[in-house]
């Protein structure tokens, strides 16, 4: 390290900050021995004030009034011959959470194909949060961190700029947070300047988001979300590519002694069957928070199945926890409810369950693919009233055990509950839908079309006129 450096947003002597930069109210505001010395207004902060209360998913006025402001940018460098290489751009990545898998998982996919680099717009959050990520993804790939509002918004966008043009990817993939202005202006310039392919991978299909119109194709995981983006964000050009799982030998193989000895330490008694949930905890609540139609449900088959054990994986926010607490309060069974936080083996916790059981109203979506791979059977709810709310179509269109109503989907549970051969022929369909559809040799194909294609109007999604979607944003739950 330097003596004279700059680190987490300030100029810094050895350890001791002598200048500290700090973003509020619209100004980067600079400061010296604790002195404000002059602030910089920012040009995206009336943007960013209304995009936070933006409900419309047509967000290319927005890319529009960027793409007018950097295009005053002076002496821009132009783009540079591409090599064998790939750039991810994102604003954060994370230990937990469904896009971060997506970005590690596609890194994995493609890194005997190309060079690649990843480049975080936020550098302290993921840092914090995603150690083991980094070091994960640090196998693949190279990772270039910047500090948003280190300087003024310009200096900023040239620096992750200038650094991807000097890298000169063959194609870049977009994992940016829905409102990351930075990397949205960053993403005009590339589009002004350079011959870069440009993909945005749609992540966080149930909000709006910015960038989508100033990219190549919009990568989706569902035809429902695809026609979110025809329907709703006014751009035709989706292309279904679906997720990314792990390989298949890179699957873990657990001896039945060290799931017996897992489950001894979750608390599921020898010879008891044990159900299992695991997502976000906003999931399994209605929009405000103040009910549980699912732990409802879960109190009922508890009841109703003396031998049955059930443990929900999550991390709850206090009023959560407090409702759940003041539902099995007086319940004789809850002391068969075990809740879990989130587990840093998962994998071995997934395979401590005899049957998981989705969540809703907003279902599991990323962890039901873990299942199929890891061979533990499982149910899904579909909600028909939000497909926002549903991720249905992750399963096999054949796949029996979907369940549109809360009393066929506890059926559906009370049926697999009493049948151990029935739950055991569903893992090995399942995994068989794994291997053709989300294992890399699977998506490694689709991907390289993507980066190697010249007409890319050749991979638009036709969708079928006839499937309609019924959908809700408003529904609380999609703004957590």
């Amino acid at each position: 390290m330097s003596i004279i450096h700059f680190e987490d947003n300030n100029l810094k002597i050895f350890d001791w900050a002598v200048c500290k930069v700090r973003y509020k109210k619209g100004q980067t505001k600079f400061y010296a021995f604790g002195v404000p010395l002059f602030q910089v207004k920012d040009p995206f902060d009336a943007l960013r004030r209304k995009f936070a209360k933006e409900t419309d998913f047509n967000t290319i006025s927005y890319d529009e009034k960027v793409e007018q402001i950097v295009s005053e940018y002076q002496n821009i460098q132009k783009g540079k011959q591409p090599q064998k290489r790939l750039a991810f751009l994102a604003t954060k990545i994370y230990d937990m959470g469904g896009h971060t898998k997506w970005l590690r998982d596609m890194e994995k996919t493609l890194c005997d194909d190309y060079e690649q680099t990843l480049f975080l717009t936020t550098k302290k959050t993921s840092i914090k949060a995603a150690s083991q990520t980094i070091e994960y993804l640090q196998k693949f790939s190279d990772i270039k961190f910047f500090n948003q509002f280190s300087c003024s918004c310009e200096h900023n966008i040239r620096e992750i700029y200038d650094s991807i043009v000097d890298y000169a990817p063959q194609a870049l993939f977009v994992f940016i947070h829905p409102d990351d202005f930075i990397a949205t202006a960053v993403i005009a310039l590339i589009r002004q300047h350079t011959n870069i392919k440009v993909f945005f991978v749609n992540h966080a299909t149930h909000r709006p988001a910015l960038a989508m119109s100033l990219c190549d194709l919009v990568l989706e995981e569902t035809p429902s979300s695809a026609y979110v983006t025809q329907k709703l964000r006014g751009l035709q050009k989706t292309h279904i590519i679906g997720l990314i799982s792990k390989c298949e030998a890179d699957n873990p193989q657990y001896t039945k002694q060290q799931i017996e000895n897992m489950r001894a330490t979750i608390g599921i008694p020898k010879g008891a069957i044990c159900t299992m949930s695991g997502a976000a905890s906003y999931k399994f609540f209605d929009k405000k928070g103040t009910a549980s139609r699912y732990f409802e449900m879960i109190q009922q088959m508890l009841k109703e199945h003396e031998n049955v054990y059930h443990v929900v994986i999550t991390a709850f926010q206090k009023h959560e926890k407090a409702l759940v607490d003041k539902m099995f309060a007086d319940s004789p069974v809850k002391n068969r409810l075990i809740l879990l936080p989130y587990q840093e083996d998962y994998e071995l916790a997934f395979k401590c369950a005899d049957l998981f059981i989705d969540s809703f109203p907003m279902g599991s979506a990323v962890a039901m693919i873990d299942l199929m791979r890891l061979k533990v059977p499982y149910v899904v709810k579909i909600n028909t009233e939000n497909s926002a709310l549903s991720f249905h179509e992750y399963q096999s269109p054949d796949f029996p055990y979907m369940y549109e109503t809360v009393a066929d989907f506890y059926a559906g549970i009370k049926e697999l509950l009493a049948n151990t051969q029935k739950r055991m022929q569903m893992t090995g369909a399942n995994y068989q839908y794994y291997l053709t559809h989300y294992e890399p040799k699977a998506a490694h194909a689709i991907l390289m079309q993507t980066i190697n294609c010249s007409d890319f109007a050749t991979l638009v999604d036709k969708l079928d006129p006839k499937v309609k979607y019924k959908l809700n944003f408003e529904d609380e739950c999609l703004a957590m």
